[in-house]
Formats: structure tokens, C-alpha cells, sequence
């Protein structure tokens, strides 16, 4: 299926983030977010997009959109090293669409045009093979392995799991 695939402005809605998070699936996240998400992390979220910054990085996030309907949401980090770090995720009925493979074509874009940026590092799970697959279709390179600790609410208390990722990079002048 082919679909029209825009990304536009955050929607600065508690409303809009709490339920793309109810319906998106996090098992493969390196980072997870309770749902319902609680008041701080959005406060802090709303800020960090329209402020531009994300613990004193430049940041830009984008909701995506699928023949105009609301599917997920990518951001882009800019590391000192001139790395954007890009999150992407999208609601459960909408993987496996090939939107993905869209969206990171959109933000190579907004990334080669973003000062001082010169890759895009997206960091990955091991077993999440089909966003492996995508960001190799897409030109990433497979570069070194790592572990993540990650904290998993888990009713009152937080359960922490260990991760083994690999880090893909797409230097912009090499995609150009």
C-alpha cells in the first residue's frame, strides 16, 4: 500500500501524546513510557518541542501523518558530535506499511538541512528486525554493537532488563 506520508507540527495536546503511547506497541523501545503518561513527562515533552531543545540538545519533532490521519511521531536529537539520534514511532495499525521507510526519507531531508548535522544515528534492538530491515533499505549502515538497561514500569515499582542493540548510521554527504 502506498500512502501519502507528511510529517507536520507536534500537536501540543496531552490528549493527542497520551493516546499515541496507549496505541503504539513499546516492546521494542529502548526507552519505554508508562501510559497513562503522567503530567511531568508531557510537561516536559510539550517544552522540549516547543523550545527546540531537549536536555540542552537541539531537538525537532514532527507528527506523522498518513493520508492525513494522525499514525506517530519522529524526532530528530542533535549530539555534540553533529549526530541527529532519530526516534520513530507509530501506532500499532500502522506498521508494516512501509511508512517507516517514508519517514526516514523525510528526515534525511530535515536533517541535511539542520546546521551543523552531518549523520543520523538510530540505535536498535537486536530483535527488532523488521526496523533493522528499514534503516538498511534506507542506507543506514550497521556499525557497533551495545547493551541498554531498560526500566519497565511494573505496577508500583520499575522492572530493569537488559537490551543488546546495534547503532546504524547514515552520513548525510555520503546519502546526498
Amino acid at each position: 500500500m502506498d500512502f501519502q506520508v507528511n510529517l507536520t507540527t507536534v500537536p501540543i495536546r496531552y490528549e493527542w501524546l497520551n493516546d499515541l503511547y496507549e496505541q503504539t506497541d513499546q516492546s521494542f523501545c529502548l526507552n519505554r513510557v508508562p501510559v497513562p503518561l503522567n503530567e511531568e513527562f508531557s510537561r516536559r515533552y510539550f517544552h522540549a518541542v516547543q523550545s527546540g531543545m531537549n536536555g540542552g540538545l537541539p531537538f525537532r519533532a514532527w507528527e506523522i501523518l498518513a493520508d492525513r490521519q494522525s499514525v506517530g511521531k519522529a524526532e530528530l536529537t542533535l549530539e555534540e558530535d553533529g549526530k541527529a539520534e532519530v526516534d520513530l514511532i507509530l501506532r500499532r495499525t500502522w506498521t508494516g506499511k512501509g511508512i517507516g521507510s517514508q519517514v526516514l526519507e523525510l528526515l534525511k531531508r530535515e536533517a541535511a538541512d539542520w546546521h551543523r548535522c552531518n549523520a543520523i544515528a538510530a540505535y536498535v534492538r537486536e530483535d527488532h528486525v523488521i526496523m533493522r530491515h528499514v534503516l538498511e533499505k534506507t542506507g543506514f549502515q550497521s556499525r557497533r554493537r551495545f547493551s541498554a538497561d531498560i526500566v519497565t514500569p511494573d505496577e508500583a515499582a520499575y522492572r530493569v532488563t537488559t537490551a543488546f542493540g546495534r547503532e546504524y548510521i547514515l552520513n548525510l554527504y555520503e546519502a546526498a
